[in-house]
């Protein structure tokens, strides 16, 4: 009875797991986290067959976690497969380059996600049932392990097409194209050539066929079986998707698609290739003495560094990665004793004594020295012992350990500064509103009323104060949100009413400055939205200020409300001064003026990022345009509350 698979299912969103689980209900054996340290904590106490990460999580993001994984020796074999909304071209690049098998497209299409998950898990199981075949049989040949450029077959009808293929994958490898229509001599250069991957280009006639009985005859072949086959079609054309993977093809590409995208994923596909095909060659030579020809295409054709050292203690063998490793000449260390080549290099190491995973400080023969993971094994007796050396560069590791130390640091000084940030803002409050309550009290005095200079004075310290207590609110509400303890009471609201309460609080600076504030509502009196009265207040206070502080005297600052698509609109356009688009990319950056930090208008920067951050929270977005000099609109969209029951 075949075990089941393991599966482990990582997303912050709860409800995401649960409709994952769902569709995955064939493979039982399930365990879900919804944080990248909780996925990773799982995996290393029982490491899974298969692991779906969301790649836009909180925290450790699904990157991070797959870049932990793949550094991991127990978890690097793990195939990882994101599941994201994002579908830029740098997301894609950067999956791959990560390693990652695959990726889903949310909304996922159950369809889509079970094929993509069984066609993982098929290729690992493929891969495993080789290396038996081949350490029980010796049915692998040792050309596999070829030294040369990857080989690459385009098939297909279209010549447009396949030409177009061809010039986009020249050098990464051999690139040969066949006609798709010619079965027969499509597998007479296979068995001839032994591409190391094939494309398949549908985008002729509409037909499958050729593609789907050529991945058939493939899978068929033991010595073919493992090698990727990608098929490449157009959206539109109705491409059957599923099929394609369950008849083992290893990837899909949809149509359009950039050039550097297709070279990433081919990368990816050789790389995996070779790491199979030295796997394979390593289970065929199993129990038996490796032929000096067969050991140096394992040795040359693997990334980490080999050293083998024979029973008299001199260097056997030495692959080209060691060379690279120890800034030396591999061919010209051969023969030589061990002792003298590699005593000076790896200090404190007992090369006769089996070790897994010991860290050393490497002395290159350059002078530099650098960070090493060394495992040792022996095998064989007597004048046959073999005692071999494995290296792998820690550079890179522990300078993303380093990195991810630093972001650490970093966020707790962040959170620092968002503590005492909310803290000044609290403590300033209860004096700003004694200063304010007593102001107050002087200028509405009736038995000792002020002269008109005096109430003058008193009505500046009022303002002045007005202007302190928004700043202390939207300090507070940055500090909040950096601590992650923003909170808004989402319910349903009378937008109408927040709205004119938000026009009567700046009604006094419209005055003043000499603007006019219009309003035009295309909602019913008693639409109700869903949000935050108070948060939702002030945001509009915000966008309100800004919008009479940077126009011009006799301007005005328009308020239109409207319901588009099931969403409540809410929109403040002014007759301002107006941003240029390099202005808008550092809209929300705390603290940055846009080039206003010496001018006359108040203000520091924070107002616009309190406002978007509120929003977001209540579940809305807000958009902004503008041209210089004829104003900006800002457009807030949130929720009908009619709609609260289906979301």
């Amino acid at each position: 009875m075949a075990k089941q698979k393991s599966l482990l299912l990582v997303d912050d969103d709860a409800g995401t797991l649960r409709v994952l689980s769902r569709i995955l209900t064939g493979y039982p054996d399930q365990r879900l986290a919804t944080s990248g340290e909780q996925a990773l904590a799982l995996a290393r106490s029982r490491c899974p067959d298969l692991m779906l990460i969301d790649m836009e999580m909180p925290g450790m993001s699904g990157t991070q976690l797959c870049s932990m994984v793949k550094n991991d020796s127990a978890l690097a074999h793990v195939p990882v497969l994101f599941v994201t909304s994002d579908d830029r071209e740098a997301t894609r690049l950067e999956a791959l380059q990560l390693g990652a098998a695959d990726f889903v497209r949310k909304p996922i299409v159950a369809e889509q996600l079970q094929a993509r998950v069984a066609a993982v898990l098929r290729t690992v199981a493929e891969v495993e049932r080789a290396k038996t075949e081949a350490t029980q049989a010796a049915l692998h040949e040792p050309e596999v392990l070829r030294a040369g450029p990857s080989r690459l077959l385009v098939v297909g009808s279209d010549p447009l097409e396949v030409s177009g293929l061809h010039e986009t994958l020249e050098g990464i490898g051999e690139v040969r194209t066949a006609d798709a229509r010619d079965l027969v001599m499509i597998m007479v250069l296979v068995r001839t050539w032994r591409p190391d991957l094939v494309l398949v280009d549908t985008a002729s006639e509409g037909r499958e066929e050729p593609g789907f009985d050529l991945c058939r005859l493939f899978k068929a072949a033991p010595t073919l079986s493992h090698v990727p086959i990608v098929f490449v079609s157009r959206q539109a054309e109705g491409f059957d998707e599923t099929r394609a993977l369950a008849l083992g093809a290893a990837d899909i590409l949809a149509r359009p698609f950039s050039g550097t995208v297709l070279k990433a994923r081919v990368r990816n596909l050789l790389e995996l290739k070779r790491r199979t095909d030295i796997e394979l060659a390593m289970a065929a030579s199993q129990g038996q003495r490796l032929q000096a020809d067969r050991l140096a295409a394992v040795v040359e054709g693997a990334s980490d560094a080999i050293i083998t050292i024979n029973a008299s203690g001199d260097i056997a063998l030495m692959n080209a990665a060691a060379g690279r490793l120890l800034a030396m000449d591999p061919l010209g260390s051969t023969g030589r004793p061990a002792a003298d080549v590699l005593g000076a290099r790896l200090p404190g190491l007992d090369l006769t004594q089996p070790t897994s995973g010991h860290r050393v400080l490497l002395s290159r023969c350059d002078g530099t020295e650098v960070p090493a993971e060394v495992s040792i094994s022996t095998v064989g007796d007597g004048s046959l012992r073999l005692t071999t050396l494995m290296c792998r560069d820690l550079t890179d590791r522990e300078r993303l350990a380093a990195e991810s130390s630093a972001r650490a640091a970093a966020e707790a000084a962040n959170k620092t500064k968002a503590l005492m940030i909310s803290y000044v803002a609290h403590e300033i409050g209860n004096p700003l509103n004694c200063i304010l309550g007593f102001a107050q009290l002087l200028a509405g005095d009736r038995v000792a009323p002020l002269n008109a200079t005096q109430a003058q004075r008193v009505a500046m310290i009022e303002a002045g104060c007005t202007q302190l207590s928004a700043l202390m609110n939207d300090l507070s509400a940055l500090g909040h949100f950096e601590l992650g303890q923003l909170s808004v009471q989402r319910g349903p609201i009378q937008v109408l009413a927040v709205l004119d309460s938000a026009l009567h609080t700046t009604s006094g600076l419209a005055e003043q400055m000499g603007v006019t504030l219009v309003q035009s509502c295309r909602i019913p009196a008693d639409q109700q939205a869903l949000g935050d009265g108070n948060r939702l207040r002030q945001c509009l206070v915000n966008l309100l200020s800004n919008g009479i502080k940077y126009n011009k005297r006799g301007g005005q600052v328009s308020v239109a409300l409207q319901v588009q698509d099931h969403r409540l609109e809410i929109s403040i356009s002014d007759t301002g001064i107006g941003m240029r688009p390099e202005q808008i990319e550092h809209l929300y950056e705390p603290f940055n003026r846009l080039g206003l930090q010496g001018s006359r208008l108040p203000g520091t920067g924070l107002g616009l990022v309190v406002t978007r951050q509120l929003i977001d929270a209540m579940g809305g977005h807000m958009t902004v345009t503008s041209r210089p000099g004829e104003g900006s609109c800002f457009t807030l969209t949130l929720l009908l509350a009619e709609d609260l029951l289906t979301h």
